[in-house]
């Protein structure tokens, strides 16, 4: 059976399975929260960042295989409608492989009418529930996970939104669940593949709850590390 590796940071929860069944489990610590996120686990740069960027800004301080993953919050309460669509659509030809939405985002979207479905860029969202529909919110462009050379992102939300927004209609779901399940879609997927040109070795949680994760960390199953292994 593989062994699995664990890099915790504030932005980005890595769990890596390794080929070498002679590596211990382990757990380290970093602040990064944005930028690059360096591991030996991942072949590629992760790169993350609270603003939009142009990728070829971002590839001059990485490399062209970089991976940009925007962190959410990409709408403002206090903007009208017409500024948040523009948002929106500035994301087009930038480059920014995938953006983690937050609750905050769809609970201003919901009441300005804005549809991510218009746009044509990627979306991750494993966590934020519409009580309507009683289910994580998904659509032909927002997804619980996302593969990307045998690493799966799960995308979970804070709980931050301002003042002037309410939870009405949204909530976030338990994290513990929102993990589990998107982990089991995601290899589910992939054992879909038969032959998959990179196979599925790692999970990256994508987050913006700085400590909070401990919490979650602590909540998962005993046997977490064992199932996430062959």
């Amino acid at each position: 059976m593989t062994k699995l590796n664990f890099l915790l940071i504030l932005a980005v929860l890595i769990l890596s399975s390794c080929s070498s069944g002679q590596k211990k489990n382990t757990v380290s610590i970093s602040t990064a929260s944005t930028g690059v996120v360096k591991n030996h686990d991942l072949e590629f740069p992760l790169y993350l960042t609270d603003k939009i960027e142009l990728r070829e800004s971002v590839i001059g301080k990485t490399n062209a295989d970089v991976f940009i993953v925007h962190t959410g919050h990409l709408l403002k309460a206090n903007a009208s409608k017409a500024v948040n669509e523009a948002s929106l659509e500035s994301l087009k030809g930038k480059g920014i492989d995938v953006v983690n939405l937050s609750i905050e985002d769809f609970i201003i979207a919901d009441q300005q009418e804005i549809s991510f479905e218009k746009y044509p860029q990627k979306f991750l969202n494993s966590s934020v529930v519409n009580l309507n529909e009683d289910n994580i919110i998904a659509k032909s462009n927002i997804t619980p996970y996302i593969i990307h050379d045998g690493v799966a992102l799960i995308g979970l939300s804070d709980k931050n939104i301002d003042k002037l927004l309410s939870m009405d209609k949204f909530l976030v779901s338990d994290y513990v669940l929102a993990v589990l399940r998107a982990r089991k879609a995601a290899l589910k997927d992939s054992s879909l593949d038969g032959t998959p040109s990179t196979p599925l070795h790692s999970f990256v949680i994508v987050h913006t709850m700085g400590p909070d994760i401990n919490e979650v960390m602590e909540r998962l199953p005993p046997n977490f590390i064992n199932s996430l292994a062959d």
